[in-house]
């Protein structure tokens, strides 16, 4: 089936309301880069959140999904689960620090935790990092995944369908700034959600019901390891390796470019109206993303193995259960949902970049003391360019899952680094600059040297050979000024277990980042592990099994939202 008439009038209206949107706010968002960027800090926590999931519901992650579960079985979930750790990190240790620390861009953080000309060049060279590189390179895929489900779907060629589409997330991003970004995620992300429910419900009645998909994938795997959520450990072909569940479950959480909260994850945060929103948005974020929003395609994923068992490129698999299932208006809705999809990671990833490149390399080194709209017109202009750079490096990419395991390898061995900057007075601008020069080179020679090295292997080796890189520069370079510590420390309070060795005879009373901040951490990873378990339980195992495990994660669930009202009300 193709798209009928009244599928492309509900896209046409989609795409109306989102230009109108950025006309509406192109005003607000000139008035300074604050409101360009951060749309004056002023954001409540329930907006924060969507826009955090919406931005990680991006077009290429259904696809990516759809081939980790046809490679992995229901074990690769684990690839976004063991993610979601990171995610109740961000809630509980970084984002009232983010917050408080009130910068621009997570490389601004650098020169107040830092100190001298190490400082000033590893913020250019994060500017440039993360910036050009990294967020090019992230645009490239989600611009891949687009045309992969533009051939499908439309008979239009991928290019034009390209050019469209992201023209029109490119002229409401120009205009209205992140006031465009975070309210047009509000609305993708209802859409996207939406259409990713309807389709896994239909999706499902195609292959007979769930009794018929627990039964035909059974036949497909008759060793029953396809819907283990925990793969065997001791059979030789365990759809996922040990090394690699070991990796999944206790380094990558921490061992990625996202470890302490994110470049795209730390924009909301300091756009939030304060900590507390800060903290709420992000733990609502931490639950939607890696629960809520991955069951769909998990189950979509699972149809599409059944239906397609012999599709040599998985990745498809998504937009072909769209067209066989979907009936007109429903079909429009879900391809308005992944366009969404895909506008909300462009728009996300063209204003952070931009803000990379006007804050933290062109008004910080390059034009200083110029005027507000002076600096929005080149952060304009800078959204044009990382566009089409962007555009150009998607050509190169062929897998949209490669390039996403590539990426978290590449900025691996740096994860730690970034984690223990809030935590040891110690690490200084040198252990950062090493740690991500190490990381870049070992991860690129490795995927030129050895291509079909598992991903387990190269993060490990990553992590293996950064870690003492950057330890050893650590000691052997001089610690950041103590006048530096001190005002880092009083800026963000964070624990105050690594600091009293460098700042000695210092009130560590002002310590806002508790034991119990630690404590949470713990309940909310539990939760999550819970909620996803249970909710394998209740669609493939036993359903009071299921239904029992929902009630205990409601229950702690409860208990932790408590646990944050104390914690709020004794500060």
């Amino acid at each position: 089936m193709q798209l009928q008439t009244i599928d492309f009038a509900v896209i046409a209206t989609y795409l109306i309301f989102s230009l109108a949107v950025g006309f509406y706010f192109t005003k607000k968002a000139s008035d300074s880069l604050e409101d360009f960027f951060l749309s004056h800090r002023s954001q409540p926590w329930w907006l924060i959140g969507i826009s955090m999931a919406a931005t990680n519901f991006a077009i290429d992650t259904p696809l990516a999904t759809s081939k980790f579960i046809a490679k992995n079985g229901l074990a690769g979930g684990w690839f976004y689960w063991s993610s979601g750790i990171s995610a109740v990190a961000a809630t509980f240790l970084f984002s009232k620090l983010w917050r408080r620390a009130e910068v621009m861009t997570d490389n601004e953080l650098i020169e107040l935790r830092y100190s001298g000309k190490p400082a000033s060049f590893l913020r250019f060279f994060k500017g440039v990092y993360f910036g050009v590189l990294i967020n090019c390179f992230v645009l490239g895929w989600v611009f891949n995944a687009l045309t992969k489900v533009a051939s499908i779907v439309t008979p239009w060629d991928s290019t034009i369908i390209l050019a469209f589409f992201g023209g029109i997330a490119l002229i409401y991003t120009i205009s209205s700034g992140f006031y465009g970004v975070i309210f047009t995620d509000l609305i993708q992300y209802i859409f996207a959600l939406s259409g990713s429910f309807i389709l896994a419900y239909l999706s499902v009645k195609e292959v007979g019901g769930l009794e018929q998909l627990i039964s035909k994938i059974e036949n497909l795997y008759p060793n029953g390891q396809f819907l283990e959520v925990f793969p065997s450990m001791t059979s030789e072909d365990a759809l996922i390796p040990p090394l690699a569940m070991f990796t999944l479950l206790f380094v990558k959480w921490w061992a990625h470019k996202y470890s302490d909260g994110g470049g795209k994850h730390i924009q909301r945060m300091s756009a939030a109206k304060d900590e507390k929103h800060a903290t709420l948005g992000t733990f609502f974020y931490a639950f939607m993303a890696n629960m809520v929003t991955l069951w769909p395609w998990i189950v979509v994923a699972i149809c599409g193995v059944i239906l397609y068992p012999e599709n040599p490129d998985p990745e498809t698999n998504y937009p072909k259960m769209m067209l066989r299932v979907l009936p007109p208006g429903l079909l429009g809705l879900c391809v308005m949902g992944l366009i969404g999809a895909f506008m909300s990671t462009v728009d996300t990833h063209l204003n952070l970049g931009a803000n990379y490149f006007v804050n933290d390399i062109y008004k910080r080194f390059l034009v200083k003391d110029k005027s507000q709209k002076h600096y929005i017109l080149i952060s304009r202009i800078s959204i044009l360019v990382i566009m089409l750079l962007a555009i150009g490096l998607s050509l190169q990419i062929k897998s949209v899952a490669s390039a996403w395991l590539f990426i978290l390898t590449f900025a691996s061995g740096a994860g730690l680094v970034w984690v223990l900057r809030w935590f040891w007075w110690r690490i200084n601008a040198f252990s950062e600059i090493s740690a991500m020069l190490t990381s870049a080179v070992v991860a690129s020679y490795l995927k030129i040297a050895y291509p079909t090295l598992p991903f387990s292997e190269s993060i490990l080796i990553v992590v293996g050979i950064s870690t003492p890189v950057f330890i050893i520069v650590t000691y052997l370079t001089r610690p950041t000024e103590r006048r530096q510590r001190i005002l880092f420390f009083e800026r963000v309070s964070p624990l105050s277990w690594g600091w009293k060795s460098g700042i000695p005879q210092y009130d560590f009373e002002k310590s806002y980042l508790k034991n119990y901040d630690i404590q949470n951490f713990i309940l909310g990873t539990v939760l999550l592990f819970l909620g996803n378990l249970s909710i394998a339980a209740l669609l493939f195992y036993k359903t009071s099994y299921g239904i029992i495990g929902l009630a205990i994660f409601l229950v702690l669930l409860l208990k932790l939202i408590s646990n944050v009202r104390k914690e709020k009300e004794a500060l």
